[in-house]
């Protein structure tokens, strides 16, 4: 993608999570005049040192006083993400991911922001038995809580919709592949640390679940083309993202990731269930809407994360093994008495 003439003034909510990080920096890079806003849970978790663009301390429980007329662009990527994340407290949860989320983009269109691009997730899809690919008009049964926040907000924020505000709503793959502030906390990236620290991987399932995944370097890739995308295709959308034939059972999955480690052995811990979901989602709107599919593979990402892993240095080997994960960090914070049972700054 080739750097843009006129630079859009972008706000990146989430600018210190394992994908914001990376977004906004690519911004930066492709010279949009890109500003990061975050709350700031997961600051301390960038592992490489690698030039990070500074971000607004900012809770969006509070936005009394947020000034976004200055934006022509908004990423909405803030969110307790993630299932097991989303049950540590169902209530605020559904505060962060669905009434802030609302309030943000009723704020942007009422201030003249143009665009807003909603990260929501294929968790609203539920569990399906279907060999069908799930396509955006699928019906949707979200069981948590995590995924009906995301798609009550996704619902509410489209229907803002007007010739002059364009919302639009991503519904990403499980990512995968290395980020300053990696998550290892979903399930490719987890296989790997697995196996780097037990020199083998627990898969707990019977392996035979379907699982979409898709690099960050190609949700990178989406997202910035969204912001320049013509807003009459747009407008108003949701869109799966992910490869053309991207979906994998866990234990083809797990067998990628072996093969990153010189063949690890992979367990199969059938009498510790711990994760039975499983569906097909289609990727082929935004091929047809936009000529987009993503393309980077399970073995290259995991090559990835291990060359970044050996290129650490010892304490940030040690913090790669308990920082990526982000129910670990806040429950840390809590502990200590850093945040408060609402998840609030002490």
């Amino acid at each position: 993608m080739n750097s843009i003439n006129e630079p859009k003034r972008v706000l990146v909510t989430g600018s210190q999570g394992y994908v914001g990080t990376e977004f906004l920096l690519k911004l930066r890079n492709l010279g949009y005049q890109a500003t990061g806003l975050d709350v700031g849970f997961f600051k301390s978790s960038n592992l490489d040192n690698s030039i990070e663009v500074e971000s607004i301390k900012r809770d969006l429980r509070d936005q009394s006083d947020i000034d976004l007329s200055k934006y022509e662009c908004i990423v909405h990527l803030a969110a307790l993400s993630n299932d097991p994340l989303g049950e540590l407290n169902p209530k605020l949860t559904y505060t962060i991911n669905r009434d802030s989320a609302i309030e943000l983009a009723i704020k942007a269109k009422t201030q003249g922001v143009h665009r807003f691009i909603f990260a929501s997730t294929q968790s609203i899809y539920g569990i399906s038995s279907s060999d069908v690919e799930l396509c955006e008009d699928h019906p949707k049964n979200p069981i948590t809580a995590y995924a009906k926040s995301k798609w009550d907000a996704e619902q509410e924020i489209l229907g803002l919709s007007t010739n002059d505000f364009i919302p639009v709503a991503v519904r990403p793959s499980t990512i995968f592949g290395w980020g300053s502030r990696i998550r290892n906390d979903i399930i490719f990236n987890n296989m790997i640390a697995s196996g780097l620290k037990n020199n083998k991987i627990e898969v707990h399932t019977d392996g035979t679940p379907h699982r979409p995944v898709v690099h960050i370097s190609d949700v990178l890739d989406f997202f910035c083309l969204l912001i320049t995308a013509p807003s009459t295709t747009i407008r108003g959308q949701a869109y799966n993202l992910g490869a053309m034939g991207g979906n994998f059972t866990v234990l083809e999955i797990a067998k990628s990731a072996s093969r990153c480690l010189n063949n690890v052995p992979i367990v199969l811990n059938t009498e510790n269930l711990q994760d039975q979901r499983s569906y097909k989602v289609s990727f082929e709107k935004a091929r047809r809407d936009l000529g987009f599919t993503a393309s980077l593979g399970l073995d290259f990402g995991g090559a990835g994360i291990i060359d970044k892993y050996n290129k650490l240095s010892s304490r940030n080997r040690e913090k790669y093994f308990t920082d990526t994960f982000r129910l670990t960090v806040l429950r840390k914070l809590l502990e200590a008495g850093t945040l408060n049972s609402d998840l609030k700054w002490t």
